[in-house]
């Protein structure tokens, strides 16, 4: 995985302070070194030792020549105290890890020797002359610990020295890394920055395009809208104008089929009686369907008045079963009524016109013998309709659009129809405070339920759940 710039500079920062904190503590290590080999003096111990060693020879000496025997004590006594100074444990410890334990142990032997003889009471002048070979011997031993000691201490300083280089060397990288890093940085962070002023700067001025364009856009939306609101007055007044134009010759027409098939005049043919009944069958279907263009017309355009009162919605149900029947007699209808009265609050009119749109298209979608069955109950504070058939059903991916205006299915657009059907009887159940609900299967049928306020109840309690779509208005 590729590191970006920032990144590995912070990572190279990072090393860089590892490397300079390794260096200080190197540092701290060393100077501890210095301080401890002041305090332990080493050297200097064994120094002083070979030196008193030298005086207390050059004592004996003197008194060899009649000179004053004490000074020739007092030189022991400090000789002592330096050999005894050596064989501490911190000091003994150096020495044998510089290999001169040995000649220690040796010298404070030859110096334990020599302390009876200088302790003695008689001591004189005498005695200096014997006691000169062992005290040249001490010397010789003390001699040699001494250049050891030195020898010792020069390696140690040497190498502490190439130590303490190395640690500078560290030390002056380290800062100059950082300092070195930190000016990439600086001149990324700037980069960076310049890049985002100049992206900020084309922000503002895509902003400024954007709102712009969001103004125009919003201005199209509109005279969009208007024009199509314009269009659909242009429409609704031309179904409303259609309409009426063709009511006044299709009711001609079902009047003169009427009075013949009545025969007051002269009785018909066989013949005749069947062509006027075809006709007559015709005018009415004709005038159900202008009838249900108005009925759209008037409930888009919001100016419909209901005509409300208390009805039976079974007595409505029953009436439109009737027209249903007439109008279809070779096929079966099966009523499924409840049992008490339905009673709601709405026009009769307009729900018998939703029972009918639902029983037609029942009737046209689904083949004989098949049935068609309506049913109606009462669940709570509302009322409901069902109508099921067993037809060619509703494909899948056009249930969502089949309450829309004009919308028909493409399994039926051999079978006749505009389409406004399940759109007017959305809209009318909408104005009486309901909803319709469908469930379809392909090759199966479809099931449309309408459920509307019972009288003296609202219309969103409780009520059975019905259908997978659901459209709800007013």
């Amino acid at each position: 995985m590729r590191l970006r710039g920032s990144h590995f500079a912070l990572l190279t920062i990072a090393s860089f302070v590892l490397l300079f904190v390794y260096s200080l503590v190197q540092l701290i290590n060393i100077d501890q070194g210095f301080r401890k080999e002041i305090v332990e003096g080493n050297l200097w111990a064994a120094t002083q030792a070979d030196r008193e060693a030298q005086n207390l020879m050059l004592t004996l000496y003197r008194v060899s020549l009649d000179r004053d025997i004490d000074d020739v004590l007092l030189r022991f006594d400090i000789l002592y105290s330096r050999i005894a100074l050596l064989t501490d444990r911190p000091q003994m410890d150096y020495f044998r890890s510089i290999g001169t334990g040995e000649q220690v142990v040796h010298a404070k032997a030859l110096l334990d020797e020599l302390d009876p003889a200088f302790s003695a009471e008689d001591f004189d002048s005498a005695d200096a002359d014997a006691l000169m070979p062992r005290v040249a011997e001490l010397s010789s031993v003390l001699r040699e610990i001494t250049n050891a000691s030195a020898l010792k201490e020069r390696i140690d300083r040497h190498a502490r020295r190439q130590t303490l280089l190395r640690v500078m060397q560290l030390l002056l990288f380290a800062v100059g890394g950082t300092f070195v890093t930190g000016v990439i940085m600086a001149g990324l962070l700037w980069r960076n920055m310049r890049r985002a002023m100049r992206a900020q700067a084309e922000l503002q001025r895509h902003r400024g395009e954007l709102e712009r364009t969001v103004v125009a856009r919003t201005r199209e939306l509109r005279e969009a809208l208007e024009v199509e609101r314009r269009a659909k007055e242009v429409y609704r007044s031309f179904i409303v104008t259609v309409s009426h134009q063709f009511r006044t010759p299709v009711s001609i027409i079902h009047m003169i089929a009427q009075r013949q098939l009545r025969g007051d005049e002269a009785p018909l043919s066989e013949t005749l009686r069947r062509k006027f009944s075809r006709i007559l069958d015709a005018a009415e279907r004709l005038e159900r369907l202008l009838s249900s263009f108005l009925a759209s017309a008037s409930v888009e355009g919001k100016d419909i008045t209901l005509s409300r009162r208390i009805v039976d919605f079974n007595e409505i149900v029953r009436i439109a079963a009737d027209q249903t029947r007439q109008a279809n007699p070779g096929r079966l209808l099966e009523l499924g009524l409840a049992t008490q009265r339905l009673e709601t609050d709405g026009d009769p009119v307009l729900l018998e016109q939703v029972v009918l749109n639902l029983l037609s298209n029942a009737m046209k979608y689904s083949d004989a013998p098949s049935p068609v069955r309506l049913d109606t109950w009462r669940d709570g504070g509302r009322i409901f309709c069902r109508v099921t058939d067993s037809g060619a059903g509703i494909p899948h991916a056009a249930q969502g659009a089949v309450f829309d205006r004009f919308y028909r299915a493409p399994n039926v657009h051999r079978l006749p129809g505009v389409g406004v059907g399940l759109s007017l009887v959305r809209d009318i159940v909408s104005l009486h405070g309901g909803e319709v609900t469908f469930t379809s299967h392909m090759g199966k049928g479809s099931e449309f339920i309408v459920a509307v306020p019972a009288t003296g109840e609202h219309a969103n309690e409780s009520g059975a759940c019905a259908g997978d779509h659901s459209l709800r208005r007013g």
